[in-house]
């Protein structure tokens, strides 16, 4: 569906629940924050809760702190909004918000998403949701001022690893400078995103990379992050979506992997290609999801049957796919 029926939606209805995925990043946070904005500036309604709390590293971001995370089945609304997520079990316990009868409004950009929605507004080609609130703004003629930049701008930033990956266009740099207008200090965003390291989250960085592997062939790069690690550097593992780049800028590799250890037996896979490899198919045979160059997925099971499982699919897959030049992929 297009971006003129999700206009409708906001313009015709007055109370809005607003949501994201679970473990909330740049884009998700940005995008969310920025469509709650939208709304208080056309007089509606609206209430943000999410299942996890915003990381350190964006609690900058301007309304951050409005974001709930209790989760509360008695509110009342008109329509429940999910932003960037491709189907509902990746919004966790802020599904239980979800009323039978009320209206989903999904907005995503993930190529895998489920269209859960009554109405759904997914563009694949777009490099963010950010890039779609964006747009947002500007088919609805709504006044952008520099918090909602700011949101927009942290969405997009994140979403295109500061730039580097193939999902940026010469769109995703012209709506960036039109943001920059807004008078952001570009410089302080990255600090605040990558820069605020603690000790203890740079020696966990450490032990992780002490035991980067690759498989036989060289094109399977991977790391791995378990509780005990996170414990022994006395920090938790939220805020290691990043360890995944590491992995990826080894030379020939093709996919990167990154395992991260979860609660009930439970591992989360990051993978990234970067070459013709669709990892939103591997992620999909254990029950993930996402775009073309980056997925993910939770699955069952030691850190050690998930490697074994998942790097024997992945190798399955690059086995699979026609003799090509390596090129840059998406993050």
């Amino acid at each position: 569906m297009s971006i003129k029926k999700a206009a409708d939606v906001l313009k015709i209805y007055s109370t809005f629940f607003i949501t994201t995925h679970i473990n909330p990043e740049g884009d998700s946070l940005g995008s969310q924050l920025a469509l709650c904005q939208l709304l208080e500036k056309m007089g509606k309604k609206a209430i943000m809760i999410n299942d996890h709390k915003v990381p350190g590293a964006y609690q900058f971001l301007p309304k951050s702190d409005s974001i709930r995370t209790r989760i509360d089945k008695n509110i009342d609304y008109d329509v429940a909004v999910v932003v960037d997520a491709p189907n509902l079990d990746r919004i966790g316990r802020a599904r239980e918000v979800l009323h039978d009868g009320k209206l989903i409004l999904n907005i995503d950009h993930h190529i895998s998403n489920t269209n859960f929605g009554k109405i759904n507004w997914i563009d694949a080609k777009a490099c963010s949701c950010g890039e779609m609130i964006f747009e947002l703004y500007k088919h609805m003629d709504c006044e952008i001022d520099k918090d909602i930049a700011t949101n927009l701008y942290v969405a997009i930033l994140t979403d295109t690893g500061s730039f580097k990956y193939s999902n940026t266009t010469s769109r995703t740099h012209k709506i960036a400078s039109e943001l920059i207008e807004y008078g952001l200090d570009i410089n302080k965003i990255q600090e605040n995103i990558y820069e605020r390291k603690n000790l203890g989250e740079i020696k966990l960085l450490g032990l992780a990379l002490s035991g980067i592997q690759t498989d036989a062939t060289g094109k399977i790069a991977y790391v791995a992050v378990t509780n005990n690690m996170a414990e022994e550097c006395g920090v938790d593992l939220k805020g290691t979506e990043e360890f995944v780049n590491f992995p990826r800028a080894v030379d020939g590799t093709e996919v990167a992997l990154f395992f991260r250890e979860e609660k009930d037996d439970k591992i989360h896979v990051s993978f990234r290609s970067k070459s013709s490899v669709d990892v939103n198919k591997i992620a999909s045979a254990f029950g993930g999801g996402g775009h073309i160059k980056a997925a993910g997925c939770l699955t069952k099971g030691t850190i050690d049957e998930v490697k074994e499982r998942v790097l024997a699919e992945t190798a399955r897959e690059i086995a699979q796919k026609p003799a090509e030049g390596v090129v840059e992929g998406k993050s």
